[in-house]
């Protein structure tokens, strides 16, 4: 079920609220782009978020999905219907850290990499754990 049906605004006035994940996006100068681009379509107003990569829109009349998509794609960025229940960004859910042998890896890379950005510099730290 998309978001567009669960969100319409049951008032009678024509207005619905619309979710796109947008991908693509790296800045807020992006956002910006997308969001300007959006609400140059008569009837729409929108708003991105660059931290979700959603695009939030209220549409009025006769505004599909589909032009919303090809305003995005117009703008240099990719969208698509946000469905319900989707978790995490555009990009897909946030990842879960690596257990195990693989976490003891990511960390004592962390602890090296922190070691040669500080430790040799008087930063206090100690040299890295050799297990």
């Amino acid at each position: 079920m998309a978001l567009t049906d669960i969100a319409a605004n049951s008032n009678g006035t024509g207005v619905r609220r619309v979710q796109l994940d947008v991908k693509g996006m790296s800045c807020g100068a992006c956002a910006r782009r997308v969001q300007n681009k959006l609400n140059k379509i008569d009837g729409v107003r929108a708003s991105v978020d660059i931290k979700t990569k959603v695009a939030t829109i209220d549409a009025e009349g006769e505004v599909t999905v589909s032009d919303l998509c090809h305003a995005v794609q117009e703008a240099g960025y990719r969208a698509e219907e946000r469905v319900a229940g989707t978790l995490g960004n555009a990009d897909g859910p946030n990842p879960e850290p690596p257990a195990g042998p693989a976490r003891e890896s990511v960390s004592r890379t962390a602890k090296l990499l922190r070691w040669l950005t500080f430790g040799h510099s008087g930063g206090g730290a100690s040299a890295p754990d050799r297990r």
